[in-house]
C-alpha cells in the first residue's frame, strides 16, 4: 500500500513512461491531489473536445464522472478520428465506475421516450426540438440525434435554445430544469411560456401530462424536465442574504444550475468557465462569493490570494460522486494501462454512438 507521497511519485513515473500516449483529464470539481496529475483541467465538454483533437494519445483517463467519459469516447472514437488512426480506438478509462451523476440519472432514455410518446397525443412532436444538456447519458444524446435534437453546455445554452426555437415551435429540455428555466427567462420569455414535466405526475387525472394540462403543454414554448444538480440545488436565497450581511461589498456569482430564486438574487450567473474567467480577470482586492461546487471555489481561492474568494454557503457543497476518484484509484487504473490490460474502459456501443455524435456535432455547429 502506497503512502500519499509514494502514490504521487508512482503516478508521475507512469506518466513519464507513457509520454504522449497517455492523456489524463481532470474536471474542475475533482480532488486537488488528482488535479495535480491532470494534463488538462476544465469542464466536461471542454475536456472531451480537447481529447478528441489529440492525435497522439492512445489512452484517456477521465477523472470525472461516467457521462463525461462517454462523451470523450464518442468524440475521440468518431468515424473520422478512427479513419485518421487507421481504425485504432482510443481507450477511455474512468478510475471509479461508480462515479456517476445524479442529474444524468434523473432522465433515462425510457423516461424521455415515454414523455415523447405522451406529448404526441396532444401536439405534433415534429414541431418539438429535444435539447439535452451535456450532463446526460449517451442514450439521451442518441435520442436527440434521432429526433433532430441537439446538445448544449451551460456556456452555449442560450445560443442553442434560440436556434432551436427559430426552427420549431417548442423544445423539450432535459435533464436540468434550472438551466433551462434560467436560460429561457434570460432570453425574455414569460413564465407562462415554460412548463415543467414531472414524470411522477403523469398519472394525475386533471394534469395527465407530466403534471400539466394538455392546454398548458400546447401553449408552452419550453418543456423542462424535472431534474436538477444535487450540488447546485443546495443553494438558497437565504445564503445570499447571509453572505451580504457578513460581507457588504462582496459580489455574488452563481452557476445557472442553481434554482431561479438564487440566480435572481445573485449579481451574475454563468457557466463554470465564466466563473473562472470573471474571478481570474477581476482586479486585486475583489471579493467573490461563489455558488458552485466547493472544490473549485477552494482552488480559485488558492490561485488568487490577492482576492477574496469564498463559498456562497457556509456549508460547502461538494460533488460526492466526483470525490470517489482518489489517488489510489488513479494509480490503479494507470497500473492497468501499463500492464496492457486496461480496466474500467468506457465504450459507447455502435448503435448509440453515431446518433449521440450527431447530437454533439449539431451543438458544435451552433454559434
Amino acid at each position: 500500500m502506497y503512502h500519499m507521497d509514494a502514490l504521487h511519485h508512482h503516478i508521475e513515473t507512469i506518466r513519464e513512461r507513457q509520454g504522449k500516449k497517455l492523456l489524463i483529464l481532470g474536471h474542475h470539481y475533482q480532488r486537488e491531489e488528482v488535479i495535480l496529475h491532470a494534463d488538462l483541467q476544465g469542464d466536461s465538454f471542454q475536456l472531451s473536445a480537447a481529447a478528441a483533437n489529440n492525435s497522439n494519445c492512445e489512452t484517456i483517463v477521465f477523472c470525472g464522472v461516467h457521462f463525461m467519459a462517454e462523451t470523450a469516447d464518442i468524440l475521440a472514437n468518431s468515424a473520422k478520428n478512427l479513419a485518421q488512426r487507421n481504425g485504432k480506438c482510443v481507450n477511455v478509462l474512468l478510475p471509479d465506475l461508480d462515479a456517476g451523476c445524479s442529474m444524468a440519472d434523473m432522465a433515462t432514455r425510457q423516461d424521455v421516450e415515454r414523455c415523447w410518446n405522451k406529448l404526441s397525443e396532444i401536439v405534433n412532436t415534429d414541431d418539438i426540438t429535444p435539447i439535452t444538456y451535456v450532463n446526460s447519458t449517451a442514450d439521451l444524446k442518441a435520442f436527440c440525434g434521432r429526433h433532430g435534437g441537439i446538445a448544449c453546455t451551460s456556456s452555449n445554452a442560450q445560443a442553442v435554445l434560440a436556434a432551436a426555437l427559430k426552427q420549431k415551435r417548442q423544445v423539450l429540455f432535459f435533464p436540468d430544469q434550472h438551466l433551462g428555466r434560467n436560460t429561457a427567462l434570460k432570453m425574455g420569455m414569460a413564465s407562462s411560456d415554460i412548463v415543467c414535466w414531472d414524470d411522477m405526475k403523469s398519472g394525475d387525472a386533471d394534469a395527465n401530462f407530466g403534471g400539466n394540462t394538455a392546454e398548458q403543454i400546447r401553449n408552452s414554448r419550453v418543456i423542462l424536465w424535472n431534474g436538477y444538480c444535487c450540488v447546485h440545488q443546495k443553494f438558497v436565497p437565504d445564503h445570499i442574504d447571509a453572505i451580504r450581511l457578513a460581507f457588504p461589498e462582496i459580489r455574488v456569482i452563481v452557476h445557472p444550475e442553481c434554482p431561479r430564486a438564487v440566480v435572481e438574487k445573485a449579481d451574475e450567473a454563468g457557466s463554470t468557465s465564466h466563473i473562472v474567467k470573471q474571478i481570474s480577470e477581476s482586479p486585486t482586492g475583489s471579493a467573490w462569493a461563489v455558488g458552485t461546487e466547493a472544490r473549485l471555489v477552494e482552488r480559485l481561492a488558492k490561485q488568487y490570494p490577492d482576492k477574496t474568494v469564498i463559498n456562497l454557503a457556509f456549508q460547502p457543497s461538494y460533488c460526492d460522486t466526483m470525490g470517489l476518484i482518489d489517488l489510489p484509484k488513479l494509480a490503479a487504473v494507470l497500473d492497468s494501462v501499463e500492464s496492457g490490460q486496461p480496466k474500467n474502459v468506457i465504450r459507447v456501443d455502435e448503435h448509440t454512438a453515431p446518433n449521440a455524435l450527431l447530437c454533439l456535432e449539431r451543438m458544435l455547429a451552433c454559434t
